[in-house]
């Protein structure tokens, strides 16, 4: 017999005996083709610029847990901002892939512009600071924010990443999330 919990499973083994598997919500994720990585290369062109957005439309909550992000030319400081109101103004899709080859597209809208989207409202909930090559650096790299505690995106809500200094750096992007 098997007893299905939001977070843990449970089996009555042939011995009679509980057989339990933790697996975090992520590794569920994966293992239900719910897992994603969205990549992204973006100039957002002025400071406030909303340069790329994700909406969960999803019945689920869409969880960030981890964002690497990196630049070559100049120092740009980044807002995570979450709640934003309004509809991309000329952004263009961006498909997510799934984690799971093959597996199933998200229930998002997503969406990068280089220039400003014109969304409004929501909270900071991060501020991402990259730092820019110094002379005689050949390569900084890319810089990771791991979450301890998932950037959570209930159904109908919407994100964006908005450039706060450096209006001209490009910057390239890989955002993952999965569904729970």
């Amino acid at each position: 017999m098997r007893i299905q919990g939001n977070t843990y499973t449970a089996e009555i083994t042939s011995q009679e005996r509980l057989q339990t598997d933790n697996k975090t919500p992520m590794q569920i994720a994966v293992d239900n083709q719910d897992a994603y990585a969205v990549i992204f290369e973006q100039d957002s062109g002025a400071v406030t610029s909303d340069f790329f957005y994700l909406k969960n439309t999803s019945d689920r909550n869409l969880k960030i847990y981890k964002i690497t992000l990196h630049t070559i030319t100049l120092d740009v400081d980044i807002a995570v901002t979450t709640g934003v109101t309004g509809s991309p103004t000329s952004g263009t899709a961006i498909t997510p892939a799934n984690l799971y080859t093959g597996g199933k597209a998200a229930d998002v809208t997503c969406e990068g512009r280089d220039g400003d989207m014109a969304l409004t409202g929501g909270n900071t909930v991060d501020l991402l600071y990259l730092h820019q090559r110094a002379s005689g650096e050949t390569y900084v790299g890319w810089q990771t924010w791991d979450y301890p505690a998932p950037i959570t995106l209930p159904p109908n809500t919407a994100m964006v990443l908005n450039v706060n200094i450096d209006p001209t750096a490009d910057v390239d992007g890989t955002l993952y999330f999965y569904f729970e």
